[in-house]
C-alpha cells in the first residue's frame, strides 16, 4: 500500500492508461505539494574529508568497494557492535541472498512483476517505470555504471528517550504516519520510505541520483558517486540505552522491524534489481559511513535471515509457468 495522499488524485490506472494520466497527475501532485512540507537543508551541510576509502575499500577508479558482488555484501551488510564499532564482516549469507547477487540469476520478467505490483496497487510509482534504468553515477552520466548499491537505512526517530516505547509501536499514527516524509520541494531524504505497517512513499523514483551517506557526499569524490546508491529509509523509533551518555538513540524496538518491512524492502529490492538487469548489492548504512566522524549506526537490529525469507517467499510467487515447469523436469 502506498500512501493514501497519493490515490487521491492518482486513481488505478491499467499500463496504457498511465502514460496518458501524466500530465493530469503532475498538475494533482503540485496543488497537494503546495500544501506539504519543504525539506530543503537552510545552511549547507557539513563538508566531508575522508581520510580513508571505507570499511570495505572503496576503488574510485572501478566505482566500486573491493571484491566479488558477494564480498562486498558480507562486508557492508553489518553495523554496529555493543560498542558502537562497526562489526567484523559477515562470514557468510542466506543462500537466497548468495545466489543471487550480482548476478541476473531468477530476476523476475518485467511483465510477471508488473502483474503482480497491479494486484498490490502499486502502478503508478512503481510498474509504471519498470521499463526504464536505474540511475547512474556522475549525477546520470549515460557513461557511468548504473547504480550498484542497495543501502538500507532507518530513520531512528521519534527518540522517547527514557521512556518505554508503546504497545501500538508497529501503528501509532504519531510517527508512522508517511506524510511526515513527503516532502513538496523534493528534497525527500531517501528513494522510498517504508513504516512499519509496509506503507511506502516515494520521494524519488530510482532513476533519480540521490545521496544520502556523508561518504557520497565527500569532497573527495567531487559528486561522482552520486546516482550510485539507492537508499530505502525503514521507519523505527529508538529510546535511550545503559551506557551510552545522557541523550542517545541506541536501543531499538525488538524486532527491530516488522514482517510488513522486511516484506516490502525485499520487494524494493526486487525492483530496483530488476531494473538495474542484476540483483544489487545490499549495504547498511553504518558500514558505508564507519569511518566517518559522527557516521550512523543504522539499520539497528536488522535481521538478514528475515530479509532474505521474504525475498525467498516473494521470488517464488514472482516465478512465471515456465520457470516453475522446468524446475520440475
Amino acid at each position: 500500500m502506498l500512501l493514501q495522499r497519493k490515490k487521491i488524485c492518482w486513481p488505478l490506472l491499467q499500463p496504457p492508461a498511465i502514460a496518458a494520466a501524466l500530465a493530469g497527475a503532475m498538475l494533482c501532485a503540485s496543488i497537494q505539494g503546495a500544501l506539504s512540507q519543504t525539506c530543503r537543508p537552510r545552511h549547507a551541510l557539513p563538508t566531508v574529508v575522508l581520510k580513508n576509502r571505507g570499511a570495505c575499500d572503496f576503488n574510485l577508479d572501478a566505482l566500486e568497494y573491493r571484491g566479488t558482488p558477494a564480498e562486498q555484501a558480507l562486508c557492508l551488510m553489518r553495523g554496529l557492535d555493543g560498542t558502537r564499532n562497526l562489526s567484523a564482516p559477515l562470514q557468510s549469507l542466506p543462500d537466497a541472498l548468495a545466489t543471487r547477487i550480482g548476478r541476473d540469476t531468477g530476476l523476475p520478467a518485467r511483465e510477471t512483476l508488473s502483474a503482480f505490483l497491479s494486484k498490490q496497487d502499486l502502478e503508478w510509482d512503481f510498474a509504471a517505470h519498470l521499463w526504464q534504468p536505474v540511475s547512474r553515477a556522475e549525477d546520470n552520466n549515460p557513461q557511468a555504471p548504473a547504480a550498484r548499491y542497495f543501502v538500507i537505512h532507518d530513520t531512528s526517530g521519534p527518540n522517547y528517550g527514557h521512556r518505554s516505547f508503546p504497545d501500538d509501536v508497529d501503528s501509532t499514527a504519531k510517527f508512522n504516519d508517511l506524510k511526515n516524509y513527503y516532502c513538496a520541494d523534493g528534497w525527500g531524504k531517501a528513494h522510498v520510505v517504508v513504516n512499519r505497517s509496509g506503507d511506502m512513499i516515494v520521494d524519488h523514483d530510482f532513476a533519480v541520483p540521490w545521496r544520502e551517506t556523508k561518504f557520497e557526499r565527500a569532497v573527495d569524490f567531487v559528486g561522482t558517486l552520486k546516482g550510485l546508491f539507492l537508499h530505502v529509509e525503514l521507519i523505527q523509533p529508538r529510546r535511550a540505552a545503559a551506557g551510552y551518555g545522557r541523550h542517545n538513540d541506541a536501543q531499538a524496538p525488538s524486532p527491530g522491524f516488522t514482517t510488513a518491512q522486511y516484506d516490502r524492502l525485499a520487494l524494493l529490492y526486487t525492483i530496483a534489481s530488476v531494473r538495474a538487469g542484476q540483483w544489487l548489492i545490499p549495504a547498511f548504512h553504518a558500514a558505508i559511513d564507519a569511518d566517518i566522524r559522527d557516521g550512523h549506526d543504522d539499520p539497528r537490529g536488522f535481521d538478514i535471515d528475515s530479509f532474505a525469507n521474504s525475498l525467498e517467499i516473494l521470488t517464488e510467487k514472482l516465478r512465471g509457468p515456465e520457470q516453475v515447469q522446468a524446475s520440475h523436469q
